[in-house]
C-alpha cells in the first residue's frame, strides 16, 4: 500500500512539473512574439525592457557582440522605424533547466528566413532576455 501512495505521489508531482515546464514553455513563446513585435513596431523602450542588464547579443547584422546598452544603437540603426508586414515564428526547440531556457526558432519574414537562439534567464519571477544570436537561413542543395 505505501508504495501504491508513493508512485502516485512522484506520478502527481511529476504532473505538476510538466504541466509547470509547459506553462513557462508557452509563457516564454508568448515573450519572444512580443519581442519580435517590438522591433517591428520600433518600440526600443520595450525592447530593451525585456533584456537583462547582463544581456549579450550578436544579431547578424554586426560585426561583434554587444551587450543591453550597444543594443541600442543597433536599434537605431536597423529599427528606426516600424516595420510593417507579417512575420511568423517557427517553433524548433526549448529547454527550460531552473531559472534558465534556450528558446531556438527561425523568423519567416516574406522571403527571409533566419535562425534565432535566445536565452532567457529568470530574476526573481521575471524572465529576462540574457543573450541571442541570429544568423540568415542556409541555403540547401536540392
Amino acid at each position: 500500500m505505501l508504495g501504491v501512495l508513493l508512485v502516485t505521489a512522484f506520478t502527481v508531482a511529476c504532473a505538476e512539473e510538466v504541466t509547470s515546464t509547459a506553462d513557462t514553455a508557452e509563457l516564454l513563446w508568448s515573450y519572444e512574439e512580443a519581442y519580435i513585435e517590438a522591433h517591428l513596431n520600433a518600440d526600443h523602450k520595450k525592447i530593451l525592457a525585456f533584456r537583462d542588464d547582463s544581456f549579450l547579443g550578436w544579431p547578424s547584422r554586426l560585426d561583434n557582440a554587444t551587450g543591453k546598452n550597444g543594443g541600442d544603437e543597433y536599434l537605431q540603426k536597423f529599427f528606426s522605424r516600424p516595420q510593417p508586414g507579417e512575420v511568423r515564428i517557427e517553433r524548433q526547440g526549448i529547454r527550460i533547466i531552473g531559472d534558465v531556457a534556450i528558446l531556438q526558432y527561425r523568423i519567416h519574414s516574406g522571403s527571409i528566413v533566419s535562425r534565432i537562439t535566445h536565452t532567457w534567464l529568470r530574476r526573481d519571477s521575471r524572465w529576462l532576455l540574457l543573450g541571442g544570436m541570429d544568423s540568415p537561413e542556409p541555403e540547401r542543395e536540392n
